[in-house]
């Protein structure tokens, strides 16, 4: 598969030769399910240094007998020399922990005479004890290999679920004192991470580097998509939308791409239509057997068994047909515990708070929740052709929306955005701020040495002035928005820079230091989402 997000894989290589030249940068990898962290990190391991002992180990839902037996033969086949090997090649992942043992012998015997008395704890179910002493394995290693160590956990927090419950103090203590040994993390439950490495990880020289998986780079996806489906013919016009839809999730992607070309080979008309869009977006979401909707089922179903979550679970769906505020959310369900409701929420990575407004950043769980979920829990006797028919019409609503926005130009559908704003709190650009709303917006075109054009709103005694630009802004841009801001009378209250490319930084700089507020094409699809126009 192609690699969407480049610029992330030498960053990580990056790191990871900074750290064998003897600069060590920890780092967390977050972002939702099937964003591509595993995708990265099998990258990573396919180029990897030959100067670092590299151990990695994916976590699952499973006995803490099978984990700690899977992180020793990690740590063993990070460290058995090529010749130990007979082949030259890399020892089978999938050999027994004795037969790695046995092949670790005589290239790591400190590292082997520390491993076998974790074997009996293990079988004396002392697992907690047998966690520890496995960690303790790595600096051996190190030493017995003559080079620094990088320990990489796919999906860390499953050392909670396993029982471990003293794992991250222990963890924690390692990141701060073992400086021969990078440790590089991910984790799928963002909210709940973030919490783990900054109350218990992040300590003295532990330091971690946050790096969250959003949105993909449009020009890098768009041409993966297009070379997937270049057997048919039309394909191509469904990528912009396909791209907002899904979002930051190549996982959603490839399941969605796989689909649509099986349908056009079975049908035999390598043709793009509305009925084989239709049908595709059917299989993967609509039906219970498909691949999507099994996933959305399984981010949902064990809600209700936590506490308050009875209430989470009706909060999320209001949230997923409209509900922005927590006024309005409460009104439609009542109040009683929907503060905690709103929390588990939040905890879950299912919605999360931009301000006043609840949003659910996921918008094919979003498109799962208000209709089919929605009509199952409203009669849970529809029959299938009615539920179908009801996820279709939405389909094409969401088509039709996009189609039509992208028939007007950027100026007119960000000057349709500001006419919904209604007194919504929101934070954008690590700024917070009320949209109010309205009672005229207008626009006009810049000097003739500047390209885009000027947006001025007015309501509530105050005006605010934006400069609107679909190509790539520059310091001289900014420079022109200054001088037109300063021309107004009264005052701007608020300046804004829009963008729907990425701003270089120097430029954003700029905009800054002038106290202008940035909306960058993440802000901007936040705020569509927002007001209904994804």
């Amino acid at each position: 598969m192609t690699n969407l997000r480049p610029d992330l894989a030498r960053h990580l290589r990056q790191r990871l030769q900074a750290f064998g030249e003897g600069f060590r940068q920890n780092l967390a990898m977050l972002g939702p399910p099937g964003s591509g962290k595993t995708f990265q990190l099998q990258q990573l391991l396919a180029e990897r240094p030959p100067h670092i002992a590299v151990v990695y180990c994916a976590l699952y839902r499973e006995s803490c007998r099978s984990f700690v037996h899977r992180l020793l033969c990690a740590i063993l086949q990070a460290g058995v020399p090529p010749s130990a090997e007979g082949s030259g090649g890399s020892v089978a992942s999938d050999q027994p922990l004795d037969t790695l043992l046995e092949y670790a012998q005589r290239t790591l015997p400190k590292t082997v005479a520390a491993m076998r008395p974790i074997q009996e704890l293990v079988s004396r179910r002392l697992i907690g004890e047998a966690f520890t002493r496995t960690l303790d394995t790595i600096p051996l290693l190190a030493e017995e290999r003559g080079r620094p160590c990088a320990l990489i956990l796919d999906e860390f927090l499953f050392l909670e679920e396993l029982g471990l419950v003293h794992a991250f103090h222990e963890l924690g203590k390692r990141v701060m004192t073992w400086p021969s040994t990078l440790f590089l993390l991910t984790s799928s439950s963002c909210h709940r991470a973030r919490t783990i490495l900054r109350e218990r990880l992040q300590l003295l020289f532990g330091q971690f580097e946050l790096v969250t998986l959003d949105t993909l780079d449009p020009a890098t996806a768009t041409v993966w998509i297009r070379q997937e489906l270049r057997g048919i013919k039309g394909a191509t016009e469904i990528t912009p939308f396909l791209l907002q839809w899904l979002g930051a999730y190549p996982w959603y992607l490839a399941v969605m791409l796989k689909r649509l070309r099986e349908l056009s080979a079975i049908g035999r008309r390598p043709i793009f239509t509305e009925s084989l869009f239709l049908q595709t977006a059917w299989d993967v979401l609509g039906s219970p057997e498909g691949t999507l909707h099994q996933w959305c089922v399984s981010r949902t179903e064990g809600l209700a068994r936590e506490r308050a979550g009875g209430r989470a679970l009706e909060a999320l769906v209001h949230i997923a047909n409209g509900a922005r505020t927590t006024t309005e959310i409460g009104n439609r369900i009542g109040r009683a515990a929907l503060s905690a409701a709103l929390q588990l929420l939040v905890e879950r990575d299912l919605a999360t708070r931009n301000g006043t407004c609840w949003v659910i950043t996921d918008l094919i769980l979003r498109c799962w929740l208000s209709t089919i979920f929605t009509t199952q829990r409203s009669d849970p006797h529809v029959n299938s052709p009615t539920l179908r028919d009801r996820f279709e019409r939405h389909i094409r609503t969401l088509w039709t929306q996009w189609m039509q926005a992208n028939a007007r130009s950027f100026a007119d559908q960000v000057v349709g955005l500001f006419q919904q704003f209604s007194d919504e709190t929101v934070s954008l650009d690590s700024k917070t701020g009320r949209l109010p709303k309205f009672d005229m917006v207008r626009t006009q075109p810049p000097d003739a040495a500047v390209e885009g054009t000027y947006l001025v709103a007015l309501g509530q005694g105050k005006r605010w002035c934006a400069t609107v630009q679909e190509q790539p802004i520059d310091e001289q841009t900014i420079a022109h928005f200054e001088t037109f801001c300063r021309t107004q009378a009264p005052k701007p209250s608020r300046k804004i820079v829009i963008s729907n490319a990425p701003l270089d930084q120097h430029a954003k700089l700029v905009a800054k230091a002038a106290n202008m507020w940035v909306w960058e094409p993440d802000d901007l699809h936040l705020l569509m989402g927002l007001y209904g126009q994804v």
